[in-house]
């Protein structure tokens, strides 16, 4: 895996984690989901917290942001909605004062703390920063501590559709890198070819590896693949 150790908009939760000896207390009906949250399955499930909520408290408050008159949360659906459920009145919540850009990035680095996100979900957060936000490959590689080349493939685990994703997820098989690359290859009836950067090689160029195609398969996609080299004036 191509990820650094260390996350590094990790440091954007410092900016607020002294404020959690002194939290707000909001009624719940001031405050919403956001809309743009990056956790996309499992948002709604809180099994895991109403016992320990039930009997504890809430022991991290919420994180939220002023818009528009209403709170809208950064940090912590799960524990909201576990409190929804608690017949809660109110809960514990820091109001960060930050703008919507960087609440979505504290928002992205809390549940990467947690590991609360699969590969999929990551990949849809990156193409939220990169077509929402107009952020460049090189931003979002050094916002989430990955390499260029992670990000490249998370890119392209957000082309499948969310039900493909939970399809996958409901067969018993991990939402890992490599299950959700081979499920979009078979979406794209790519087949068993791969087409990735060559180490070292300089851009523009790709390497091919049509290793796995059957004989007649592999004639055909050559001549197909020859016939583009004539027309856009290749000539290696």
């Amino acid at each position: 895996m191509s990820k650094k150790t260390e996350f590094q908009a990790l440091d954007l939760i410092s900016a607020y984690s002294e404020k959690k000896k002194n939290p707000s207390h909001l009624e719940l009906n001031q405050i919403f989901p956001n809309p743009t949250q990056p956790r996309l399955i499992g948002r709604e499930d809180t099994t895991d917290l109403l016992p320990s909520m039930e009997r504890l408290g809430l022991i991290e408050p919420i994180l939220v942001r002023k818009d528009k008159g209403k709170y809208l949360i950064v940090a912590g659906e799960r524990r909201y909605r576990a409190a929804i459920k608690l017949g809660w009145k109110e809960i514990p919540a820091i109001i960060t004062d930050a703008n919507e850009d960087v609440c979505y990035e504290m928002s992205l680095a809390e549940n990467e703390k947690r590991k609360n996100l699969n590969p999929w979900e990551v990949g849809k957060a990156i193409q939220f920063l990169r077509k929402e936000k107009r952020k460049t490959a090189e931003e979002v590689s050094e916002l989430l501590g990955y390499s260029g080349r992670y990000v490249k493939q998370l890119s392209s685990i957000a082309r499948l559709d969310q039900k493909s994703v939970m399809e996958l997820m409901i067969s018993g098989k991990p939402l890992s890198v490599k299950n959700l690359e081979e499920l979009l290859k078979r979406k794209e009836n790519r087949g068993g070819e791969m087409i990735s950067p060559r180490a070292g090689a300089s851009s523009g160029r790709i390497s091919i590896n049509v290793g796995k195609l059957s004989g007649k398969i592999r004639d055909n996609f050559l001549k197909e693949l020859s016939l583009l080299k004539k027309k856009y004036g290749i000539n290696e």
